[in-house]
Order: structure tokens, then sequence, then C-alpha cells
């Protein structure tokens, strides 16, 4: 990881402030996650690690966030 975080986090937490921000904080969130996904190396790498994200999510949740991911 660049940053180094080297303490606990409430992932929790963390959620849900981030659920109760803006939008504009939004996006700055999943763009500095991309970024650093893309960071890995290869994008299998990155797609790899989501897939098992996915894995863990339900319908709802995966229903919920595929507006992310939308292009029209």
């Amino acid at each position: 990881m660049r940053l180094g975080i080297r303490k606990d986090i409430d992932w929790e937490y963390l959620g849900a402030v981030l659920a109760q921000s803006d939008s504009c904080d939004q996006a700055v969130f999943f763009k500095s996650f991309v970024k650093e996904c893309l960071s890995w190396g290869t994008r299998l790498q990155v797609e790899t690690q989501l897939s098992c994200v996915n894995k863990e999510l339900t319908n709802e949740e995966r229903g919920v966030l595929g507006m992310i991911g939308y292009s029209d």
C-alpha cells in the first residue's frame, strides 16, 4: 500500500461515513481506490481482487453498487 496505513481500521464505521458523505467526496474515494488498485501491476490482479469482493456481497448489495460502473 502506498500510504502504509498501519493501524486497525473500523471498516463498518468508514463505510457509514462514506455513505453519509456527498457525491463529490464519494467520487474522490472511488477515484483514489481505483488509482491504488491500478498501481498493483496488472488489470488481471485488480479484476481478481474485485471478483473476490463481489463473492462476499449479497445480490441486493451488488444491485445497489451497480450504478457505480454504469455507462450509457
